[in-house]
């Protein structure tokens, strides 16, 4: 199965292991906050919306969206009451895990399935999300790894060693 250059689905990101499914979604809109639990399939789930005034609202918890605009239309219309929105929810919806929006997983499948075929706009958004990683690792302090000495000790006895060679004799993988 390839991905569309121009689509990409929640299916698609759970298929290639950049979501999973029970995962949890949100966005924010005029203070309020959805969340939502990604489904089988790609659907949107147990949804509920906390309102600026700190009320939740459950109305939407039962419902099943099968795709992300139809669930972030229905958190502004139906939870929220608002009329007349446009809302780019793969641009601001963000998988809560990662901390990334949607837009951004989805340009992440793109490069690594598609690769050549990925958009101009697609390969740069994950260099400079692979630059940015890159600045945050190197500002992290590193603790050095411990000495494997005892370890090295412990395998090289020479039991340890005499097991090794009965088995590379009488194993079928002979590598």
């Amino acid at each position: 199965m390839t991905l569309d250059v121009v689509r990409c689905s929640m299916e698609e990101l759970i298929r290639i292991g950049l979501v999973e499914v029970n995962d949890e979604i949100q966005f924010h809109f005029k203070k309020h906050k959805m969340i939502g639990q990604v489904g089988y399939g790609g659907h949107v789930i147990n949804t509920v919306i906390t309102r600026a005034d700190g009320v939740v609202v459950n109305t939407l918890m039962t419902r099943i969206y099968p795709s992300l605009t139809a669930w972030s239309e229905a958190c502004l219309r139906e939870g929220l009451l608002e009329e007349h929105t446009r809302y780019a929810s793969w641009k601001r919806v963000t998988h809560v895990k990662t901390q990334r929006t949607l837009q951004s997983l989805r340009s992440q499948a793109h490069v690594s399935t598609k690769m050549a075929q990925a958009s101009r706009q697609d390969l740069f958004m994950e260099i400079n999300r692979l630059q940015s990683l890159v600045a945050q690792l190197k500002k992290k302090n590193l603790t050095p790894r411990e000495s494997a000495e005892t370890t090295d000790a412990l395998l090289m006895t020479p039991s340890v060693v005499e097991y090794f060679q009965r088995w590379a004799t009488t194993s079928s993988f002979r590598g």
